[in-house]
């Protein structure tokens, strides 16, 4: 058995337990390491069943002869709670999203270990044929290099966000004018993720760009909550990016 798997019965339960993670980045991934080291191996094996991530923010990846059907996490909103706001997108099309969000979403938090179990409720809106693991992790890979090399990386759930200054909504796009309707102080990038009903990902890109064009800004102290209800790093450590003269 794999340092990765441990019994069922050990762990009856997938709890999400606070852990504090380093920052992550391009070069340091452990969280990304482990994960994908388990989903590998269950693809070899060809495993159906539920692999339990049991970390902060965690979550669920339903396998099925080794392929991704589903992933749940509390990162990101699932494909029921994107379907009402993807138009006219195919309710599979927006499965598969929620799949790599998902998968996203829990490769951004921290791992501790994986749990392998049998198979568990089903998400009613999944993938039939399933998402090849391989493809699903490099694509996971690209999209943590890729916030990871944002001029404001952030952290997607510990951050949060206030609009920077008065701002005219008519310049703005209507994705944008949802992210700063939303931008109270209180509400980090997966808060609001839910709260307009879209990716974890694209939200996270969206407001760091934000922020580098000031539109949005980290909210101080006495705005934020005084305490990180998830403790986890940024994608990079943030620093102030340097401003034109």
């Amino acid at each position: 058995m794999l340092d990765w798997m441990t019994s069922l019965s050990d762990t009856p339960h997938c709890s999400h337990r606070n852990h504090t993670e380093l920052p992550l980045t391009s070069d340091c991934r452990g969280s990304f390491d482990v994960l994908a080291h388990a989903l590998a191996q269950c693809h070899v094996d060809r495993v159906t069943g539920a692999l339990c991530v049991v970390g902060d923010v965690g979550g669920i990846f339903h396998l099925r002869d080794g392929a991704v059907v589903a992933v749940e996490s509390p990162g990101s909103p699932g494909a029921k709670e994107l379907l009402p706001h993807s138009g006219s997108a195919e309710a599979q099309v927006v499965a598969a999203a929620a799949v790599q969000d998902g998968a996203f979403a829990i490769a951004a938090g921290a791992v501790e270990r994986c749990v392998l179990g049998e198979s568990i409720d089903v998400p009613s809106l999944f993938v039939p044929d399933g998402a090849d693991p391989d493809l699903l992790l490099t694509e996971t890979a690209r999209r943590l290099d890729a916030v990871a090399s944002l001029a404001f990386p952030l952290s997607p759930y510990r951050d949060r966000v206030v609009p920077a200054r008065e701002l005219e909504s008519s310049t703005l796009t209507a994705k944008r004018r949802e992210i700063i309707e939303h931008a109270t102080g209180r509400r980090s990038a997966r808060d609001i993720a839910f709260a307009v009903g879209r990716g974890l990902y694209p939200v996270t890109v969206e407001i760091s760009r934000m922020l580098g064009e000031e539109l949005l800004e980290i909210a101080p102290p006495e705005t934020s909550f005084s305490f990180s209800q998830w403790g986890l790093g940024s994608l990079l450590p943030r620093v102030e990016p340097d401003r034109p003269s």
